[in-house]
């Protein structure tokens, strides 16, 4: 499984994008997304409101703006977590 933390806006146009881009492949790569709409946080709000969409993973790192599937899938990799047992 991978944890992502989504941050989007309402009517964002680059976010919709990102979110189709997750919607195609949240079943084959076994995406945990937690979704943050940054206009409910003004702190997330001024930190966010240029990059968006944002995509934050469990190591730190982030893709933001426009971000194409291979970057994406790149970070998926970096990020699996494997199970024990």
């Amino acid at each position: 499984m991978v944890q992502i933390t989504f941050y989007h806006k309402p009517e964002c146009w680059l976010c919709d994008v990102a979110q189709e881009m997750l919607n195609g492949i949240i079943d084959k790569y076994d995406l945990q997304i937690n979704k943050i709409d940054i206009t409910t946080d003004d702190e997330l709000y001024e930190l966010y409101r240029y990059d968006i969409p944002v995509f934050e993973f469990k190591d730190g790192t982030v893709l933001h703006g426009r971000i194409r599937l291979k970057d994406l899938l790149s970070k998926i990799s970096e990020n699996k977590e494997i199970s024990s047992g």
